[in-house]
């Protein structure tokens, strides 16, 4: 059973960004961006700042901030810690309420059928939906889940999709991990920073329960 990852990011929440402070000069001067760095269109005003750059993505609006590392896998982590981690830091009066740790899956069959799968994985033979969606041909089945993992909640939402978006054919189940931390108001830079350096595991936490789905045969 085929996955691939279509992309993971760092959001951080605030009850008030000022994206105007993100400038060109401002992201230079404390070594967040080299001079030579910034590629492709970005923008800066008063409302939204996005930055484009080899190694990362940056989005700022008012409430909230969201970094995209550009990196292979083996250095996504270092990104993060080091390119936002000095975002945070320079930034200690902004009043910071959370922060997640976002993933996306996508798991498909090559050669069995969606629904099938899908009920199998998702619902059970008894109950209510069962008795409303159970006999549905067509009918395709997701989840959500939250649970406490590594110090912070892990919210998982799985749901059918078809890919590409008017490809019905083509159903995949779409993977979106969230490792969300709630930060103390009175000291969130270490909360911050201590989240920021869980990426690797989060990943491997994320990777490890698609792994167990590829294996999952219905049985």
């Amino acid at each position: 059973m085929p996955s691939q990852c279509f992309g993971a990011n760092v959001v951080v929440v605030a009850r008030q960004f000022n994206p105007s402070v993100f400038s060109q000069l401002w992201l230079v001067r404390n070594r967040i961006v080299g001079e030579d760095e910034f590629i492709g269109q970005c923008l800066f005003s008063d409302d939204v700042a996005k930055i484009e750059t080899r190694d990362f993505g940056l989005l700022v609006i008012p409430p909230q901030l969201q970094f995209h590392p550009r990196v292979p896998t083996e250095r996504e982590a270092d990104i993060v810690t080091e390119k936002l981690g000095t975002i945070v830091r320079t930034l200690p009066h902004v009043p910071y309420l959370a922060v997640g740790l976002n993933f996306v899956w996508h798991v498909w069959q090559e050669h069995e059928d969606m629904h099938a799968f899908s009920q199998s994985l998702f619902l059970r033979p008894s109950g209510p939906f069962f008795d409303v969606f159970g006999d549905a041909e067509d009918a395709l089945f997701g989840a959500y889940v939250n649970k406490a993992v590594l110090g912070c909640r892990l919210r998982l939402d799985v749901k059918p999709i078809d890919f590409p978006p008017d490809d019905r054919n083509v159903r995949r189940l779409l993977f979106a991990f969230n490792f969300q931390l709630e930060v103390p108001q009175d000291n969130p830079i270490p909360a911050i920073e201590g989240h920021l350096g869980l990426w690797a595991q989060a990943r491997d936490e994320a990777l490890r329960i698609v792994n167990l789905v590829e294996r999952y045969r219905g049985e």
